[in-house]
């Protein structure tokens, strides 16, 4: 996932990748870390590869020597680090807690919480099992109802897509979906930043190599109506992203539909977690009870360093505020689509 990323967006957002690795005495490799270094606000900037289309930044450590990384160790590894690379801030945002059971050893660095959290859940031994579990009766009569309401339409089709040409199809429409989902909300199209589009068809397979994520679809006849894309282990899905059409399909949440799916596919491949990532949103809260907080450490080595850590710290702080306050991040989103020009959308689930 990452090396689609370094070789299709880093140079264009002026990062270098840094790989540190730690190790034993003996030479044997005990931790990556996935740096990034870049210049920014008139320092040298350290963060995690992927920018924000990576959900979970954590340092990758052997199990047997995760408790070897005590508060004091650490603080060397970021020290010799910043020494050798000419570091003069480290911003690493959206780091778990913990990964699968396993405590994350960058707690004893300085944190703060993340505006957003992340959403995950256990997956149940079938789909209507997990509806039944985390959905309420209500809510899965309305999408019981709006399946005949597609029904009713046209011919529905939810798959994977199993084909290079379903992956073209499935990720043009995606950016076609949520370039305009972005536009009316008057947000930066992050999937329009240069190079992204690159990342993503290489990352889906399309370039030559197997594919990371694997895309999902829901077709309402010749109509792509919804299109949700993940990673997954032997254990965990991790949704990366999720679109739905603009039209008039919208209102019958087909996002919902689209997810039922991915759910019951995650379920019959044996994995054992569900996760829809960071961010806040409806339709998460209902196929993922577990809510987990998310920690950023922001902090500098070098007095340059520290005194634009206080600043970059300070603003990550107002964010979690905003957030948090249902009133004011209402207004927010108000402002935005005033300044798009468009009339406030309907809240929607998807």
């Amino acid at each position: 996932m990452l090396l689609p990323w370094i070789e299709n967006v880093a140079a264009h957002e002026g990062v270098r990748p840094l790989i540190v690795v730690a190790r034993d005495e003996a030479g044997a490799a005990v931790a990556l870390l996935p740096f990034g270094v870049s210049r920014r606000w008139g320092v040298t900037v350290a963060r995690f590869l992927g920018g924000s289309h990576m959900n979970y930044n954590v340092p990758v450590i052997r199990r047997d020597h995760v408790e070897l990384f005590d508060r004091g160790e650490v603080e060397r590894l970021f020290s010799t680090t910043a020494a050798l690379a000419g570091i003069d801030l480290f911003e690493l945002t959206n780091q778990p807690e913990g990964w699968e059971g396993v405590r994350n050893p960058f707690m004893a660095l300085p944190r703060q919480p993340s505006p957003d959290p992340a959403f995950s859940g256990p997956l149940a031994a079938s789909l209507e099992e997990h509806l039944k579990l985390f959905v309420s009766p209500k809510s899965r009569s309305n999408q019981r109802r709006k399946m005949r309401r597609f029904e009713e339409r046209g011919r529905p089709h939810i798959f994977r897509a199993e084909t290079d040409e379903q992956r073209r199809r499935l990720l043009a429409a995606f950016l076609s979906q949520k370039a305009q989902q972005f536009a009316e909300r008057g947000i930066e199209n992050v999937f329009a930043h240069p190079g992204v589009p690159e990342f993503l068809s290489e990352a889906c397979g399309l370039a030559g190599r197997p594919p990371v994520i694997g895309l999902y679809g829901f077709d309402l006849d010749d109509e792509t109506i919804a299109v949700t894309g993940g990673l997954a282990d032997a254990e965990r899905y991790c949704g990366m992203f999720i679109s739905i059409t603009s039209g008039e399909h919208a209102k019958y949440s087909p996002g919902e539909m689209l997810m039922n799916f991915v759910v019951e596919d995650s379920i019959r491949r044996g994995l054992r977690t569900f996760d829809l990532g960071v961010g806040a949103a409806t339709y998460k809260k209902m196929y993922c009870p577990d809510l987990e907080p998310l920690f950023d450490s922001i902090f500098g080595v070098t007095l340059r360093g520290r005194a634009v850590a206080a600043a970059a710290a300070a603003k990550t702080a107002a964010k979690a505020r905003i957030k948090a306050n249902p009133t004011a991040y209402a207004l927010v989103e108000k402002i935005r689509v005033l300044r798009a020009g468009r009339p406030h959308p309907a809240p929607d689930a998807d």
